[in-house]
């Protein structure tokens, strides 16, 4: 999955450019990444339906 992917990229750079002392522009270019991969995997679960729902979408069994 590519926003998974982001999200470990975006991480990778982050701490990797902070722990040998890059410049700034690469751990914010890391951050960004992380981020938006963090924001397309948010908006994939909340599509996901409520396991919790019914046929009858209400999950009640009455």
């Amino acid at each position: 999955m590519a926003a998974f992917g982001a999200v470990v990229l975006g991480l990778t750079v982050l701490l990797v450019s902070e722990a040998v002392g890059a410049s700034e522009s690469f751990v914010v270019v890391g951050g960004v990444v992380a981020l938006a991969g963090v924001g397309v995997l948010t908006g994939v679960v909340l599509r996901l339906p409520d396991p919790n729902e019914g046929e009858h979408g209400s999950g009640d069994h009455a």
